[in-house]
């Protein structure tokens, strides 16, 4: 599966923390809802090897002028339950 011509493998999204410290997360699943684009992350171990140990992160993406992604946290929370439930339902289930 791809993002704006990227495969989703080769995405890593860095996440800052308010501590100052981030983590690297690859990119798990994209779906759309609602003329808005999701990525379901996971933590990565090593350079590119998904974590599955670990919970997912939903957030929403866009991307910019150049067709980089650009993830921004889903602040309300009917809109995240949304997104949860569609990947718990649909993709999740796929990629088994």
């Amino acid at each position: 599966m791809d993002f704006m011509g990227k495969k989703l493998g080769d995405i890593v999204v860095t996440l800052p923390y308010a501590d100052g410290t981030s983590i690297d997360c690859g990119v798990y699943s994209y779906f759309e809802i609602n003329n808005k684009k999701y990525f379901a992350l996971l933590p990565l171990k090593g350079e590119k090897e998904l974590d599955y140990s670990k919970s997912y992160m939903l957030y929403e993406v866009e991307e910019d002028e150049e067709g980089n992604p650009i993830v921004m946290y889903i602040e309300d929370d009917m809109e995240y339950n949304i997104a949860a439930q569609y990947f718990v339902n649909k993709i999740k289930k796929q990629n088994k």
